[in-house]
């Protein structure tokens, strides 16, 4: 079953416009068992959903950001940053801890010999981005709808071919520098 391990979003925006900074790891668990991570200090537009489709698929504010977030990681990179930890594990070593102050799972920063990652194409991205749609609640016709406007977004490939995608850096996933550099071209 596919749910987020972590609580809600917490975001810091940033000086560039719709652009916003995560304060936390985000870990989400997919259908398949492995767990996704959208690591902090990543930099994340959120939902784009255009102004004209907001009357048909809903207003990007009224869903859990957390979706598109894991989403962008996937687009940023076209790599999957996969925790080699099962959510027990993640637990017993202390990465995967319930904090009473903000009443809510959190996940410390998980070691690099604890990730991977994983090369991703846009079908699968987009197919994990929907499972956490529906892990979050989102609406049926919104998440068919937001699922149809991913699938005919050519940016995945445009972004490749003029050289925006970048490549993941374990060592560094966890560094603010890191997404600025490489976010401010997006």
């Amino acid at each position: 079953m596919c749910k987020f391990l972590t609580g809600k979003a917490r975001l810091q925006q940033t000086d560039k416009s719709r652009t916003w900074k995560l304060l936390d790891n985000e870990l989400f668990k997919a259908n398949d068992g492995k767990i996704y991570m959208a690591p902090r200090n990543m930099y994340s537009d959120n939902y784009t959903i255009p102004l004209f489709l907001c009357w048909l698929a809903g207003s990007p504010v009224d869903f859990d950001t957390r979706d598109s977030h894991v989403h962008d990681e996937f687009c940023y990179t076209h790599n999957a940053l996969v925790v080699t930890l099962t959510e027990e594990e993640l637990k017993e070593k202390g990465f995967l801890r319930y904090s009473e102050k903000n009443k809510m799972w959190v996940c410390e920063d998980v070691p690099v010999e604890f990730l991977a990652k994983e090369k991703i194409g846009k079908f699968r991205a987009n197919n994990i981005f929907y499972e956490c749609m529906v892990s979050s609640g989102v609406p049926l016709i919104s998440r068919l709808i937001i699922r149809a406007g991913v699938a005919c977004n050519l940016n995945w490939f445009i972004y490749k071919w003029i050289g925006k995608v970048f490549e993941l850096d374990l060592n560094r996933v966890y560094e603010e520098s890191y997404w600025r550099e490489h976010v401010a071209r997006w």
